[in-house]
């Protein structure tokens, strides 16, 4: 059986870069005056690469089950955005006076890697980061940190984030399909979702003081409101 198509995450993902790939194309004519590559064409041709996979790849029938869970799915997320949040914040507090310490250590716990990704839907990077978190959370480190006034609860969370998220690996490290994928699918699907998630970023820049026209090019946003209507044609 397809990897993508029996992964939780992987489903959501397609489902989000249609729908981004619409209001992009909506949009095409006021976008195309701030890169010389977004065309009409570009932005139909995005659209039907993207049907192409959900035609030959998906079943009705397996979208239908993966939208109907993907909310306690998403309530994780919520809560890992969070929590990594307000441990950034708390940093600033805490070693504000320490800035060669708390830059130090914001690079060997992944958020000058991650973090940025990772706050604007990219939920590989999510997981990515809090496995570096993890892994580079020593025992030394952590006495240091709380010294300061972070509650060890909230440490305790951030540590439990891998395993927790430990699905998102494993949806989206397409190389591991193997023979279940063909090496061009791979390639257009990553590509796909790396075309989504540079768009994601130019359109959100282009529309900063426009939120609503800039929450449909927020991955994470688009991707939480996902609705039973997404699985009809664009």
């Amino acid at each position: 059986m397809n990897v993508i198509s029996t992964c939780l995450t992987g489903t959501a993902t397609i489902l989000t870069c249609r729908k981004i790939a619409q209001s992009f194309s909506e949009n095409i004519y006021e976008l195309s005056s701030i890169r010389h590559n977004w065309t009409p064409d570009y932005a139909g041709s995005l659209k039907q690469r993207i049907e192409n996979i959900m035609h030959q790849y998906f079943t009705e029938e397996s979208l239908t089950d993966h939208l109907q869970k993907h909310g306690k799915f998403y309530d994780l997320m919520v809560a890992a955005l969070k929590d990594i949040s307000v441990f950034k914040a708390e940093m600033k507090v805490d070693f504000n006076h320490e800035k060669e310490f708390q830059n130090n250590t914001f690079d060997k716990l992944g958020y000058l890697d991650y973090y940025s990704d990772a706050k604007n839907g990219d939920h590989f990077s999510l997981y990515k980061m809090m496995a570096t978190f993890r892994r580079n959370m020593t025992p030394e480190l952590q006495e240091i940190i709380l010294s300061g006034g972070i509650d060890e609860n909230l440490l305790n969370r951030l540590l439990t984030y891998k395993e927790k998220l430990a699905e998102l690996k494993n949806c989206f490290d397409i190389s591991s399909g193997r023979d279940q994928l063909s090496a061009e699918l791979k390639k257009e699907i990553n590509a796909i979702y790396s075309e989504v998630k540079d768009i994601c970023r130019i359109v959100n820049a282009y529309y900063s003081f426009d939120p609503v026209q800039r929450d449909k090019y927020n991955f994470y946003k688009v991707m939480i409101n996902l609705k039973r209507s997404a699985l009809k044609p664009a």
